[in-house]
């Protein structure tokens, strides 16, 4: 990896960090958009869903926004990680040019 984009990866992800970090604290606590239209969707708001988020809310339990804090770094690592390994993937994938005659 050229030094130039090191450099602009270890910005983003330090920019992730940061608005993790940040997020909780900024947030509405009021649903947004999103959370409203789910609550009109699905009629009955006492039904279980099919599938049980592992982090409900951006939060891990009992810890306050300390818990809502870690909930960020555990989703920007995991999506920096699935981001790495897909990156991997397409760059194998490529075909190296084929040596002039």
């Amino acid at each position: 990896m050229r030094s130039e984009d090191r450099n602009l990866v270890i910005a983003a992800v330090i920019i992730c960090l940061v608005i993790g970090i940040m997020a909780p604290f900024i947030a509405s606590s009021n649903p947004d958009g999103l959370e409203k239209s789910a609550e009109q969707l699905m009629g009955n708001p006492d039904t279980e869903p099919a599938i049980q988020a592992p982090m409900s809310d951006y939060s891990i339990p009992g810890l306050g926004k300390i818990g809502e804090i870690a909930a960020m770094f555990v989703g920007i690592l995991v999506t920096l990680i699935v981001a790495y390994l897909v990156a991997m993937l397409i760059r194998r994938r490529k075909t190296p040019p084929e040596a002039s005659k």
